[in-house]
């Protein structure tokens, strides 16, 4: 079964100081688990022929291992983020000198805010979910700069989660998977669907890469689910990145 085909992966070391992460629940954060679960990630994209490209460590930026959400790539572009938690709006900036290097960029800038974690492409749609990190302006400024591309900006109103990616990923060959209740699901419509069963909403961020997709481990119902449709499935231990309120695609920017 045929899933987006990428080769390159932006990602951050865990800091030492991400038990301070932005987030709303207390359960205790192992560092040094998350810092293991972050290798096993890296290996798996590795594994899948993904090179890796590392940008330096923070320990000021409790929520840097998240680098989804500081740039988002649509082909030939990048677009950098204006981060609406004042926490994390450094996380950017070194981020965005790497990208500098590598592809035409632009910048969100206020009134815009937008974090990573709510862009989803799908072939030549652009879904952005506007939550409570990404607002109208944002959509406004993507447009502007897209507007001679041949992709088009979906606006997708999406609440109970911290992203759209929280509640719906693309599997690729015409396939969503998501979480009911968080966003009008009816805006997939031309998509066949997998919806992930109650008690297992954290399984819709998954992360679809050169013939494999990757999911969080310990949901079972969701991974038949998936390989019902034909994917194969490898699973990745996130318990530590689910405590900060992240999953799998948060941890890389991929293209």
């Amino acid at each position: 079964m045929n899933t987006p085909t990428v080769k390159y992966a932006i990602v951050r070391p865990v800091p030492d100081s991400y038990d301070r992460c932005v987030r709303t629940n207390v359960k205790r954060i192992d560092v040094a688990l998350a810092k293991r679960q972050h290798a096993e990630y890296c290996k798996a994209l590795q594994k899948l022929g993904l090179e890796l490209i590392w940008i330096e460590g923070d320990n000021t930026l409790p929520d840097s291992c998240f680098v989804e959400d500081t740039a988002v790539i649509l082909g030939e572009k990048a677009i950098i983020c204006n981060m609406k938690i004042k926490s994390r709006v450094k996380e950017v900036t070194e981020v965005a000198k790497v990208l500098e290097k590598l592809k035409e960029t632009y910048y969100i800038k206020p009134p815009a805010t937008i974090d990573g974690g709510d862009v989803l492409k799908i072939e030549d749609k652009v879904f952005v979910g506007l939550s409570d990190r990404t607002n109208p302006h944002a959509i406004h400024q993507l447009r502007k700069i897209l507007e001679n591309s041949n992709l088009e900006i979906v606006p997708v109103k999406v609440r109970n989660v911290v992203h759209l990616k929280s509640a719906c990923t693309y599997l690729g060959n015409n396939y969503v998977i998501l979480s009911k209740g968080h966003f009008d699901t009816d805006i997939l419509r031309d998509y066949k669907k997998i919806v992930v069963p109650r008690g297992e909403e954290y399984a819709a961020d998954c992360l679809a890469i050169n013939g494999t997709v990757l999911m969080a481990r310990g949901h079972p119902k969701t991974k038949k689910l998936i390989e019902k449709e034909g994917f194969f499935v490898k699973e990745l231990e996130m318990s530590e990145f689910r405590k900060g309120e992240g999953a799998l695609t948060c941890l890389s920017i991929i293209w």
